[in-house]
């Protein structure tokens, strides 16, 4: 336990990789939430065994032979028009979980214009779809590891776009104090066909999270390092990067950050009240959303995220809602069916 936490903490202090700047690149879609769950904890990454299985999208390793013959159901009214929707089956080849996954974006219709802003009288639409296949593997009754493969879709008008990726992730389990602890690589992947004759990176990045059970209370804690191979996630004015301004007020913003600053941004707070083993409550901070977001001089508490999950005798249901700023925020809503619905006595 002690050499796992000491090797935690040298691969949080000296790993330093360079990648492309948060926001660049293509198919940001993957990095919104797959459930209810991982809304509610902010889009940390989770290392802790639990019963949803959204998890082992989020965290291959965490795939288990429990969880076979067992489908979620998610569903977000994201943005306006925007729908977020994931269909997930996790089964068993003999002793060897696996988990399929459908995830879609769909951006709505659009009015088609000229360069000139004149409409046409005809409409468009786009949207964003992955298919995952995830493999999961215990070593030794505390390491598990894990692989996703992803083929990754993109339609925009008369635009399209393909590309493969892959996650790969190792957690370790402490069973007896409680504790989990894993990292993640996610996104390594290639363009095969670009938008418009360019390829873009994917949004790559490698994360730590860490995971415990408080001893004497129903308190589970989860914090997330995520984007190790960038340490400067600060917002920045590719247009005007001597003289940033906030994008609503127009007011300049701090060109200098502390490093501090620049550390907290990294980081995903959550916790989790299990009050029973059928009803949990889950709630987190997550630093840069609540520094990108924000608006000056106003509220909204973007975000802070919260939600439940209910576990009934043959499903299950969650929900989660996300803050984004003083202008609203997002709801999820997740159904698992549990093995026990498909195994019913006739």
């Amino acid at each position: 336990m002690q050499n796992f936490k000491i090797l935690l903490f040298f691969l949080f202090t000296s790993v330093q990789l360079f990648a492309q700047n948060g926001g660049n690149g293509v198919f940001q879609f993957l990095n919104l939430p797959n459930s209810s769950r991982t809304a509610a904890l902010g889009m940390g990454y989770q290392v802790a065994p639990v019963q949803d299985i959204s998890v082992s999208f989020v965290n291959p390793s965490l795939l288990s032979t429990k969880q076979k013959n067992t489908a979620l159901l998610n569903y977000s009214n994201y943005v306006s028009d925007i729908n977020l929707g994931a269909l997930q089956y996790n089964f068993a080849v003999q002793d060897l979980p696996l988990a399929a996954t459908l995830l879609y974006v769909n951006y709505g219709s659009f009015n088609e214009t000229t360069i000139a802003g004149e409409q046409t009288g005809n409409t468009f639409s786009g949207g964003d779809y992955l298919f995952n296949i995830g493999i999961g593997h215990n070593w030794n009754k505390q390491i598990y590891y894990g692989l996703n493969f992803k083929t990754i879709y993109g339609a925009y008008d008369i635009y399209r776009s393909l590309a493969l990726a892959a996650d790969a992730s190792i957690t370790y389990q402490d069973t007896l104090n409680n504790f989990s602890g894993g990292i993640i690589l996610k996104n390594m992947g290639y363009q095969l066909k670009p938008f418009n004759n360019q390829r873009e990176n994917l949004p790559f990045e490698i994360a730590l999270a860490i995971s415990q059970k408080l001893k004497y209370a129903p308190i589970r804690y989860h914090i997330t390092y995520n984007n190790l191979q960038q340490f400067d996630l600060t917002y920045q004015d590719l247009e005007n990067p001597d003289n940033p301004a906030d994008l609503v007020t127009g007011e300049p913003l701090p060109i200098q950050y502390s490093k501090t600053q620049m550390l907290m941004r990294h980081f995903v707070f959550g916790l989790e009240f299990m009050l029973s083993d059928a009803f949990q409550i889950q709630s987190s901070y997550n630093v840069r959303r609540n520094k990108e977001l924000s608006i000056i001089n106003t509220g909204g508490a973007p975000g802070l995220s919260f939600g439940f999950a209910l576990q009934l005798k043959k499903l299950s249901f969650s929900y989660a809602h996300s803050r984004l700023n003083v202008a609203g925020g997002n709801n999820f809503f997740t159904l698992q069916l549990k093995p026990s619905i498909f195994n019913a006595k006739k």
